[in-house]
């Protein structure tokens, strides 16, 4: 078990901005997210040098956001592994702390990445291939109070979502089974005028 390390405080307005300030940052902590790895593998996925991936796993270590949990020896050398510690996810109140461009560069990113998956998904013939996917776009108009509740039944929805992988991964610890690679993905935003196209519909 790697030995735990000291770290200093950083309250979370300035970790998401310090995390957001560079793509490369983000690409790194969407990787440990989804997979354990060593600087070296995220620079090998990333199509980066191993001391620049370094550089921004320790960023990310010392924010705490993500860990060491395992020192390997590999061919003579010995390879830190790093994990997520949590989602990256971050309340309404100190989502609310955060400048509205330090905002869009996260949610740019996170939409980014929304439809790279659905790219990649469409590409490999998988996006319908199963009936039962969720596809759904509702254009609505409410006042202040109703994006609120809007947004606290997404908010809910995630927390299920979350709770759904976890069963399903002790689930998968006893039958064997190596599960599908999934993306599960929500927005809720205001648009400067009616939305167009297609206005109500789900399948």
């Amino acid at each position: 078990m790697a030995a735990k390390r000291e770290r200093e405080e950083v309250g979370l307005g300035e970790e998401l901005a310090l995390v957001i300030s560079s793509e490369t940052t983000v690409k790194t902590l969407v990787y440990l997210v989804e997979r354990a790895g060593s600087p070296k593998d995220i620079g090998l996925a990333l199509g980066i040098p191993t001391p620049n991936a370094s550089h921004h796993v320790k960023k990310l270590e010392r924010l705490r956001i993500i860990e060491l949990i395992e020192e390997r020896e590999v061919g003579g050398t010995i390879q830190h592994i790093y994990r997520a510690v949590v989602r990256p996810i971050v309340s309404t109140e100190e989502w609310g702390k955060l400048g509205l461009a330090e905002r869009q560069r996260y949610s740019i990113w996170i939409v980014r990445m929304i439809l790279a998956d659905a790219a990649k998904s469409f590409s490999a013939n998988l996006f319908d291939a199963r009936y039962n996917r969720h596809l759904s776009r509702t254009p609505m108009v409410v006042d202040a109070e109703g994006l609120n509740e809007v947004a606290e039944i997404q908010n809910r929805a995630l927390n299920e979502i979350i709770a759904a992988e976890a069963a399903s991964t002790e689930r998968r610890a006893k039958s064997g089974d190596p599960g599908m690679d999934l993306i599960a993905a929500m927005m809720c935003f205001e648009l400067p005028e009616p939305s167009d196209g297609l206005k109500r519909g789900n399948n």
